[in-house]
């Protein structure tokens, strides 16, 4: 049944944007990298459909960040790489946002 009001999302953008708040929380957590989350955080990225310049560059801001964890970076570039990460998650999510109609 759809909806009757123009202000409730769509189903795909609602699972778009739970989707990108799951992924969001994780990252705003990871203290540590380990190999099943990294594939479940990328799984979640890739679902959001085709590659875009967005999309790459959240993967590519999700790779740094795990990579400073990895190699045990200073803990400040280690979370400057999780707010650039978080930053990019914010932006991907903002820019898919279904139009209000008039």
């Amino acid at each position: 049944m759809v909806p009757a009001t123009g202000d409730v999302a769509p189903w795909p953008w609602r699972d778009r944007l739970a989707a990108l708040g799951a992924l969001r929380r994780g990252v705003a957590a990871q203290s540590s990298v380990d190999a099943a989350d990294g594939v479940r955080m990328r799984r979640i990225l890739f679902s959001l459909g085709e590659p875009t310049g967005e999309l790459l560059a959240a993967l590519d801001a999700l790779d740094r960040f795990e990579r400073a964890i990895i190699e045990c970076d200073d803990p400040s570039a280690i979370e400057a790489r999780r707010l650039n990460c978080l930053a990019v998650l914010d932006r991907l999510a903002a820019n898919g946002q279904p139009r209000a109609s008039c």
